[in-house]
């Protein structure tokens, strides 16, 4: 019998009826480039890469692909915890700080 893949159904939305918050940053962002598509190439060197937010050449292992935008960044240029770059972390901290503002509304809808 074939394992069913309809369980995970719904659960990409919030009780509200939104999208998580990781999908509201994936529309709300332009993409940098596509998930694997390599960063620029320092033409000085032929090891080195370019970080796409401080322009910093550093190794291809050094460099971080953020799952949001798709920018290369650098060990300083990367925020672990969320696994984004810092240009990304920035605008999840405002949406994280816009919801711990906004009034909890109960199932019927009304505040």
């Amino acid at each position: 019998m074939p394992l069913s893949t309809r369980w995970w159904a719904g659960r990409n939305k919030k009780e509200s009826g939104r999208a998580p918050l990781f999908h509201e940053l994936r529309e709300e962002i332009p993409r940098f480039r596509k998930q694997g598509e390599l960063p620029a190439r320092d033409s000085g060197s032929f090891s080195k890469y370019f970080c796409d937010l401080c322009n910093s050449p550093v190794t291809i292992q050094e460099l971080r692909q953020c799952s949001i935008c798709g920018r290369w960044g650098c060990p300083d240029c990367w925020t672990p915890e969320y696994y984004i770059c810092n240009s990304c972390h920035g605008i999840l901290k405002m949406h994280l700080l816009r919801s711990r503002d906004e009034p909890e509304t109960g199932p019927g809808g009304s505040e």
